[in-house]
């Protein structure tokens, strides 16, 4: 009877290791998807700079051209 006893306890042991596995697996299933949503924002907010940069760097050889015709 002793060792049913030590069985059914590893049995109950190892279902609330699985349990508590399961729970961290989703919290690390919402971290990871908070972060794929982070990258994709500062992904977007670097190609936004990037258009930015360009639109800049085309107006500034816009005004070199006026300032070379003076």
């Amino acid at each position: 009877m002793e060792k049913l006893e030590i069985l059914e306890n590893k049995i109950l042991n190892l279902l609330e290791l699985v349990d508590t596995l399961r729970k961290d697996n989703e919290d690390l299933t919402m971290k990871l998807i908070e972060k794929e949503e982070e990258a994709n924002g500062l992904e977007q907010e670097m190609k936004d700079l990037l258009g930015e940069k360009e639109q800049v760097k085309q107006r500034v050889a816009r005004l070199i051209k006026c300032v070379e015709t003076f």
